[in-house]
Order: structure tokens, then C-alpha cells, then sequence
């Protein structure tokens, strides 16, 4: 099995724990191993045989937790993503634009806007096969089935050749009048997204920091301004994932004080959507917190003129009497 963390004590069945570190960090090099001994005497030899820390027992949950946050943070190898990075020839970010690169870094050179819509179409079915009329369909919808048909086969052809110096040609499979994408060899930034955020059912000391670098992932919509009408659903629907996770985040830095890390994350959530309620309640909480009175009145008032302006109301009761109350908790 692919083992990323070794928690060894020196004293084991079979086998003393020293000897097993020299015998695994020969077959693995990216490997972190952490000592969970009572014996104090063999930190130096556990040092030299390059673990990453030598904890002596008892030891608390505080102490562990934090020495694995610290590995994950220093060693390259641990960084989320940084495995499936380095394993791919693609990198395709979705997450504000719509970006392909290479394995060295390089853009892939589209030669025509379908070409890469249909390479960013293809990805959204998550390498299922499409048929050729559903892609006409959702690609060139309202063209002749016959010169559709057409301009679908030099689109693919397209396509291809845009890959083919990155050595990924062969990715773009047909069978049966149907075509998909293999993303063995494809990072896919928004995919991860996803993933990640799916691992985190509570946030914590331990995984906070994890948190915010997940947060940090989503620069936008999926595929920013791009218009492409067959992905709205799903561009929604990642929006609506990224928002859930924010606020969660957001109420979870206020209520652990961490109210920098808050401010940061629901300043940029009011800039994806200024008339959101509860983000505009957050920033308002924010700054009652740090007894700012002029920003709270400030934030208020902005947030009142852009409803008037956009959807032509005042703010719901609830809001003004948050409001009045913060106003009251800071003098």
C-alpha cells in the first residue's frame, strides 16, 4: 500500500522500530515518520535517520495533531494535490477561467474557441461517453445536422492537434459515434475542489489550516466568463458548494476568534455576491467583534444602498435589528 506516514515506536513485535525505518525509507523516499516511543535515549539515531519528529510518550492529542498539521505544511510530498500534480501531464483549472497547461507548465495552444469548449465539455461528463448529436446539440446548437456534423469532426481534429506536443493526443476517444475524455493522466482543479471539501465534515485546529487552502482554490465560477450555456447547472452547483463551505468556515473562525481569517474570507464572499444576506450579517458580526463601530454603520448602510438599487427594498427586519443590537454590543 501507498503509505504517506509511518507512527513507529522503537520497541515493537518482531522487529525493533529503528531497524524497520532503515528498512522502509530504503524502498520508499516520500515517506514521513514520526517516533511515539517512551524511550528517550534513541531521538538522536531517529534524527539522523531523517524522521520527521520523536514524540515521548505520554503523549497528548494537542502535541500529536500538531506535529502531523507541521509535516503536512513542510513536506511537498503531503500537500494536497501536489501527488496528483506530479503524476499528470495535464493541468486543467476551471475555477475562475479556463486554463490548460502541460506538465512543464506550458499553455496548450488552442487553435479555435470550440476546440476548447469542447475540450472543458468533455471534462464536465467526467470521461463518460457522449454521443455525437448531444454534443452538436449543447456546442452548435442551431447549425444544419450536416455541416454540424462537420464542424464536430474538425473541431475533434482540433483538438487533438492542440494536444498532441503535450503527448495527450490519445485522449480524445470515439466509439460508436460517442466521444469522451480520459482523465487518467489530468489534473482538474475544480474536481479536486470537490473532493477535498467532501473530506472535511467539521472543521478543527487540525484541519483549518487544510480549510483555507481549499477556500483559496476557488477564484470564480467554473470557467469564469466563458458562456457556455450547457454548463450552468454545474457551475451552480460548485458555486453553491464553495458558498456552504465559506460560510461554515467563516462562522467557525468568529466563533474561535479568529476574526482576521474570517474578515479575509467574508470580504471575498461579498465580492462574489454583495446582496447576500447572511454573508453581509457575518461581515457586520466581524466588525462588532472588533468594536469598530464606523465600519459595522458603513457596511449597513452599503449593504441597504445595494438593495434599494438592485431589487428595489430594504432590508429584512431581522438585519436591521442584528444591526441595532451590534450597535448596542459595542457601546
Amino acid at each position: 500500500n501507498n503509505v504517506d506516514m509511518a507512527f513507529v515506536d522503537i520497541n515493537m513485535p518482531e522487529q525493533n522500530g529503528l531497524d524497520f525505518v532503515k528498512r522502509v525509507t530504503k524502498e520508499k523516499d516520500d515517506i514521513a515518520i514520526f517516533f511515539l516511543t517512551a524511550y528517550k535515549e534513541y531521538a538522536l539515531e531517529a534524527y539522523g535517520m531523517y524522521a520527521f519528529d520523536y514524540l515521548v510518550k505520554p503523549i497528548t492529542q494537542e502535541r500529536l495533531e500538531n506535529s502531523i498539521r507541521k509535516a503536512r505544511e513542510k513536506l511537498t510530498f503531503l500537500q494536497p494535490g501536489r501527488k496528483e500534480k506530479e503524476e499528470t501531464k495535464l493541468t486543467v483549472n476551471c475555477l475562475g477561467n479556463l486554463e490548460v497547461k502541460g506538465k512543464n507548465g506550458e499553455t496548450v495552444q488552442f487553435t479555435s474557441s470550440k476546440s476548447s469548449e469542447l475540450m472543458a465539455y468533455l471534462i464536465l461528463h467526467r470521461g463518460r461517453f457522449v454521443s455525437k448529436w448531444k454534443i452538436i446539440e449543447d456546442i452548435f446548437p442551431g447549425m444544419q445536422p450536416q455541416n454540424a456534423e462537420t464542424y464536430l469532426n474538425t473541431t475533434i481534429y482540433k483538438l487533438r492537434k492542440a494536444l498532441e506536443p503535450h503527448g495527450m493526443k490519445s485522449i480524445i476517444i470515439s466509439a460508436e459515434e460517442s466521444y469522451k475524455i480520459d482523465l487518467t493522466e489530468i489534473y482538474i482543479d475544480m474536481f479536486d475542489f470537490e473532493n477535498r471539501i467532501l473530506k472535511i465534515k467539521e472543521f478543527s485546529e487540525s484541519n483549518q489550516e487544510e480549510a483555507m487552502n481549499i477556500e483559496k482554490m476557488y477564484q470564480g465560477e467554473v470557467f469564469g466568463e466563458k458562456d457556455y450555456q450547457w454548463c450552468l447547472p454545474e457551475k451552480e452547483r460548485i458555486t453553491e458548494i464553495y458558498f456552504s463551505f465559506s460560510k461554515r468556515l467563516v462562522k467557525y473562525f468568529i466563533d474561535s476568534s479568529q476574526l482576521t481569517q474570517a474578515l479575509y474570507i467574508t470580504k471575498k464572499l461579498i465580492n462574489f455576491n454583495n446582496i447576500d444576506e447572511e454573508i453581509n450579517c457575518l461581515l457586520m458580526k466581524i466588525y462588532a467583534l472588533q468594536k469598530n463601530r464606523d465600519l459595522l454603520t458603513r457596511q449597513f448602510n452599503r449593504y441597504s444602498s445595494v438593495l434599494k438599487k438592485e431589487l428595489g427594498i430594504e432590508p429584512d427586519k431581522s438585519v436591521i435589528d442584528l444591526y441595532k443590537l451590534l450597535i448596542k454590543s459595542i457601546n
